[in-house]
Order: C-alpha cells, then structure tokens, then sequence
C-alpha cells in the first residue's frame, strides 16, 4: 500500500497551526498561499477547510496561537514566580525565559502579516498592549514612574520583540554579557529627565 497525504492522520486544528508558523517563519513566508503550506505539510487542502472558514479567520487563529504560546503562556508564568523573588529578578527571569525558550521566534513574520493582513492588526496590537501593561506593572514595582515606567515598559517590549532578528549572529556567551548590561539599563534610575 502506498502511503499519501490522505492516508495520514487528520492534524488537529492545534497542529494545523503549529505547523503553519513553523513552515512560513523557516521559508520566511508571510505572504500567504495555502497551495505553498500544504506543499510543506502532511495536510491536504481539504484539511485546511475543515479548521478554518477562509485565509481571515486561518489568520486570526495563527495570531492567537502565537498569543497563547508566545506571550499568554510567559505572562503566567511571571505571576506564578515566587513573591519572594524582588521585581529586578522576575524581570531578569522573563528576560531568560524568553530567550531560552525562544519567545521571540515569530516576531517578525507576525510583524510581517500585520502589515500585509490588516485584518490581524487589532488582535496583533491588543497582544502588545497586554505585553506593555505587563511590563509597565513589573517597572512600576521596581520603583519607576510616569513616562519613565511607560517608556522602559515599551522600549523592553520593543527590544524583546526584535532581538531574534537583530542580534541573531551573537554567540550564546555575547548575548548573555549583552543581556546582563541590557538588564541593569532597564532597572538603573533616572534615565530619562
């Protein structure tokens, strides 16, 4: 018997997803073609249909996949760190989580269809919004205030967002000195006057 596409198990609608971020950010793909993913994945074009009414609400799911897996899951984590932990930890602990656990991995293909989707744009940025009031919480613990909390709180967002494709060719043991000086920038006092 020969083994084809449709003699696979049916992927659910979770692995569907899964699959799709990995194949358009590894071909660095967000313009879109069901024809190109089904190329790469043992799905057939039928599969898709069965999860997903059209490429709007394919899309809208991958941005939530991406929320939940990406930005959801740290956000938890960071409150269930122990109380003990000073706010200056549990930012370095979230700094390393994310790198670790590469976080920050489909930054900029979700950036990418953003633009080239703007259907997705208002779940895109009501995910930034949360990952900004995260950070400002977190900042507003370590002591900071006003626009000096609201601006650590986004330019970390920022950072943390485009690492992965800016400091990408950085050895393991750069990157760590770099992120240690990173660190103390965002935790220093007084930066902006």
């Amino acid at each position: 018997m020969k083994i084809t596409k449709r003699s696979l198990p049916k992927l659910s609608r979770e692995k569907w997803l899964e699959f799709s971020i990995q194949a358009l950010e590894k071909d660095c793909k967000s313009k879109l073609s069901l024809d190109s993913l089904i190329q790469v994945m043992p799905v057939t074009k039928g599969s898709f249909y069965s999860h997903f009414k059209n490429r709007t609400d394919f899309l809208l799911a991958l941005v939530d996949y991406w929320d939940r897996n990406d930005t959801q899951s740290i956000i938890d984590a960071l409150a269930r760190l122990h109380e003990d932990l000073s706010p200056e930890d549990r930012l370095w602990e979230l700094t390393q989580a994310i790198h670790d656990l590469e976080l920050n991995r489909y930054e900029l293909l979700i950036r990418t269809i953003s633009f080239e989707y703007p259907e997705t744009r208002d779940a895109i940025e009501k995910v930034d919004r949360r990952r900004i009031d995260t950070l400002r919480k977190l900042f507003a613990e370590i002591g900071f205030e006003g626009m000096e909390c609201e601006m650590r709180a986004r330019v970390y967002v920022t950072a943390i967002s485009q690492e992965r494709s800016i400091l990408n060719a950085l050895p393991e043991e750069d990157w760590m000195e770099f992120c240690r000086k990173r660190h103390l920038f965002f935790i220093q006092p007084k930066v902006l006057e």
